[in-house]
C-alpha cells in the first residue's frame, strides 16, 4: 500500500490504524475518569475552604462569646452568695458551648427557666466533668427563686458526677453550695461541716479562690450566731489571702465584710472607714456592682447613724448604678432600702411607694426572699400607719414565704414583728406565745445579739 510516497503493507497499516485507535480510546477513557474526579476534588476542595473559612471567621466570635461568658460569671457571682461553676465549657465544642453561653446570659437576666432548658441541651452532648457544672448551673437557677429541693437535687448530683469523675475542684465547689442552701434553711451546722469539707478540698488542690470563698463562708456562719470574733478571724484570712493574690475584687469583698462586723459591734467610723477603702478599689478596678454594694453599706452606716439625708444620697448613688448596669435584684434592693429611710423620716407614702417598687420587680425576677424581706417591710410600714390588721397580714404573708424558704433568722424576725403588734393590740399572752417562739428559733440558731434582744421583750412583758 502507497501512502505519502511510502510503501506499507497491508497488515501493518491496519495494525497501526489499530493501535492509534485503541491509544485514542484509552486517552477519551482516561479523561473521561479524570475530569469528573478533578471536578469532585475541586468541589472538595472549596467545601474544605469554605470550611476553613467559616471556622475562622467564627474564631472572633467564639473569642467575643467566651469574653461576654466571664463577664457574665463575674456579675453572677457578685450577685449570688452560691458560687457558678463552669468546668471547661468555655472551651466546649459548638455543640455544647452555644446552649451554655446562652444559658449563662439569660440568667444574668433573670430569665431562670429559659436558662435551664439551655443547659440541658448542652447536656445532650456534654461528657465527664462538663456535666458537673451544668448540674451546678442548674442548681444555681432554681436556687434564685426559691426551689430550694430542686437546686439540692441538681446540687447533689454536681457532688456525685464530680466524685465519679474525681472533679476535686466542681466537689468543693457543689459542697460549698449545699453549704448555702443548708444555712438558708438555718441548718447552721450542716452549713459549717459543708463548708469546712469544701474548704479541705480547696487547701488539697490549691485553689485559692476557693479557699476564700470556703473561708468567707464559714464566717458567716459565726457571724449569723453572733460569734463576731470569730467571724472576724475568718473574713481577716480571706483579706490575706486577696492581698498575697493582689486580687483587688476579692480584697473589695473583704473589706465589706470586716466592715459590717464593725457596724454591728456599733464601732461605726471603722465600719465605714473600711466601706469606703471597699468603694475605692470598686472604683479603681471598674467594678459597678461592687460600688453599689459599697455605696449601699455606707448609706446604711449613715442611716443608724440617724444622718438619714446622707443615708439617702448613697441609697440613690446605689440605685442609679444598679438601673444602668442592669441589676434588677440590686434594683429592687435599693428601693427598700429608700422605703426603710423614708419610714424613718416619717414620710409613709414615699416609704410605701419605695417598697412597692422593690416588691414589684422581687416578684418579676422571682427572687421569693426579696419579696419576703418587703413584705416585712410593708408590714412595719401599716405599723407605723397604725393599721394593726393590715400590718398583721403582710408579716404573715413574710412568714408563710420564709417558712417555704426556711430561713429560720427571717422566721424569727417576723414573729418578733407579730408579737409587736399583739402588744400594741394589749393581747399579751398572745404576744408572749410569738415571742418564746422567737426566742426558741434564735437560740436553735446561735444567734447571741437576738436572743438577748427577744429576753428583754419577754421581761418587760412580764414586768420583771
Amino acid at each position: 500500500m502507497n501512502i505519502l510516497g511510502y510503501y506499507i503493507e497491508l497488515w501493518l497499516f491496519w495494525a497501526i490504524i489499530s493501535f492509534t485507535a485503541t491509544v485514542i480510546f484509552g486517552l477519551i477513557a482516561l479523561f473521561a475518569w479524570i475530569l469528573p474526579r478533578r471536578a469532585k476534588l475541586r468541589k472538595e476542595d472549596e467545601e474544605r475552604l469554605q470550611k476553613i473559612e467559616k471556622e475562622s471567621n467564627r474564631i472572633p466570635s467564639i473569642e467575643r462569646d467566651v469574653k461576654e461568658i466571664h463577664e457574665n460569671l463575674k456579675v453572677l457571682k457578685e450577685r449570688s452568695d452560691a458560687q457558678p461553676y463552669i468546668d471547661g465549657l468555655d472551651k466546649a465544642p459548638p455543640p455544647v458551648f452555644d446552649p451554655f453561653a446562652k444559658g449563662l446570659k439569660l440568667m444574668r437576666e433573670y430569665k431562670w427557666e429559659k436558662a435551664i432548658a439551655e443547659f440541658k441541651k448542652s447536656m445532650k452532648e456534654a461528657k465527664g466533668s462538663q456535666l458537673v457544672a451544668l448540674y451546678n448551673l442548674i442548681g444555681l437557677c432554681y436556687k434564685t427563686p426559691g426551689k430550694l429541693d430542686e437546686s439540692i437535687e441538681n446540687y447533689n448530683k454536681s457532688l456525685t458526677l464530680a466524685r465519679e469523675f474525681k472533679d476535686k475542684e466542681g466537689e468543693a465547689n457543689a459542697l460549698g453550695n449545699l453549704g448555702i442552701i443548708a444555712k438558708t434553711m438555718g441548718d447552721l451546722d450542716k452549713a459549717l461541716k459543708y463548708y469546712e469539707n469544701s474548704f479541705q478540698i480547696d487547701k488539697e488542690i490549691d485553689d485559692k479562690q476557693g479557699e476564700a470563698a470556703s473561708l468567707n463562708n464559714i464566717g458567716s456562719i459565726y457571724y449569723t450566731r453572733g460569734d463576731f470574733n470569730k467571724a472576724l478571724k475568718y473574713y481577716e484570712a480571706v483579706l490575706k489571702i486577696a492581698k498575697e493574690n493582689r486580687d483587688k475584687n476579692l480584697k473589695a469583698s473583704a473589706l465589706g465584710n470586716i466592715g459590717i462586723i464593725d457596724a454591728t459591734t456599733g464601732d461605726f467610723d471603722k465600719a465605714l472607714e473600711h466601706f469606703e477603702e471597699a468603694l475605692k478599689i470598686d472604683k479603681v478596678i471598674g467594678d459597678k456592682e461592687g460600688e453599689a454594694n459599697a455605696l449601699t453599706n455606707i448609706g446604711n452606716i449613715f442611716r443608724t447613724k440617724g444622718e438619714l439625708d446622707k443615708a439617702l444620697k448613697y441609697h440613690h448613688d446605689a440605685l442609679r448604678i444598679d438601673k444602668v448596669i442592669g441589676n434588677k435584684e440590686g434594683v429592687a434592693r435599693d428601693f427598700g432600702n429608700l422605703g426603710i429611710i423614708f419610714g424613718s423620716k416619717g414620710q409613709l407614702d414615699k416609704a410605701f411607694k419605695n417598697f412597692e417598687e422593690a416588691l414589684k420587680i422581687d416578684r418579676e425576677i422571682g427572687n421569693k426572699e426579696g419579696v419576703a424581706r418587703t413584705l416585712g417591710n410593708l408590714g412595719v410600714a401599716f405599723i407605723a400607719r397604725g393599721y394593726m390588721d393590715k400590718a398583721l397580714q403582710y408579716l404573715e404573708d413574710a412568714l408563710k414565704l420564709n417558712k417555704e424558704l426556711g430561713k429560720k433568722e427571717s422566721i424569727a424576725i417576723q414573729l418578733n414583728n407579730i408579737g409587736l403588734i399583739f402588744v400594741t393590740k394589749g393581747e399579751k399572752e398572745k404576744a408572749l406565745e410569738y415571742f418564746e417562739e422567737t426566742l426558741r428559733i434564735f437560740t436553735q440558731i446561735g444567734a447571741q445579739r437576738e436572743i438577748e434582744k427577744t429576753k428583754e421583750h419577754i421581761r418587760r412583758l412580764k414586768g420583771e
